[in-house]
């Protein structure tokens, strides 16, 4: 198994609270693996301390085979690991093809997919923001901005690709049309790591899924044998919780 994510003894602690501890989780590379917990488990700490938004208080994070604990987070996105935020951020006066083009300027255009996603039109189109690519962002719909969130990370060139809660207030439609970026953002060569409720997206897209609990591993597996895990579902899911 070839290893695209790692954190080992990964500890986070805000004063006496410790929101990680010493939690060891490996994402295998060119898979979508799922994340999932109740609230408060350490999803979004998990992601943060991942991106160096949040510097770990012991313990180590690998991306491949390199250490990127210690980096700031621009330094992590240019070793090939970008991320979505569960609130859209971006500048209501830029328009598409602006944020777009930020991260495509940092990292250089020679970093892209399959040779395909190469500009700023190119990854709007692919991210179904083809007809709403001039204007700006503060007059997009809530899936707009969710899909704008994807196509500026892949504008990074990622191998790796956060996703936190991209789902978050689409309806079945628009779910629909992002489960098809993701799966072909994932058949360009990405590994995705999804933390996400709606257990259906996981269910449907995810390959591997772990499930955090209290700052901790509490299960790991096949998407099915973990949703019908009973711990699994005593913890977060409830015991009705059908697949």
């Amino acid at each position: 198994m070839t290893v695209a994510l790692r954190v080992e003894q990964l500890t986070v602690a805000f004063g006496g609270l410790k929101a990680l501890d010493k939690t060891s989780l490996t994402f295998e590379q060119g898979k979508i693996c799922g994340l999932i917990g109740p609230n408060g488990s350490g999803k979004s700490t998990l992601v943060n301390t991942v991106s160096g938004q949040i510097r770990p208080s012991a313990g180590t994070i690998r991306l491949q085979d390199t250490e990127i604990g210690a980096l700031r987070s621009d330094q992590i996105v240019r070793m090939g690991l970008a991320r979505t935020y569960q609130i859209p951020r971006v500048p209501p006066q830029l328009t598409v093809q602006e944020v777009i083009r930020v991260p495509l300027h940092f990292v250089g255009r020679e970093q892209h997919l399959l040779g395909t996603l190469h500009d700023e039109r190119s990854i709007a189109r692919f991210c179904a923001l083809d007809a709403v690519f001039d204007r700006r962002c503060g007059e997009l719909t809530v899936p707009d901005l969710r899909r704008l969130e994807v196509a500026r990370a892949l504008a990074c060139g990622p191998a790796v690709l956060l996703l936190d809660e991209v789902m978050a207030g689409l309806s079945r439609q628009d779910a629909a049309v992002m489960t098809d970026v993701i799966r072909r953002v994932h058949e360009a060569g990405v590994t995705i790591i999804i933390i996400e409720h709606v257990m259906s997206v996981i269910s449907a897209l995810c390959q591997h899924v772990l499930v955090l609990n209290q700052g901790a591993l509490l299960a790991s597996g096949e998407a099915r044998d973990v949703l019908s895990d009973p711990i699994v579902r005593e913890a977060y899911l409830g015991k009705g919780f059908k697949l």
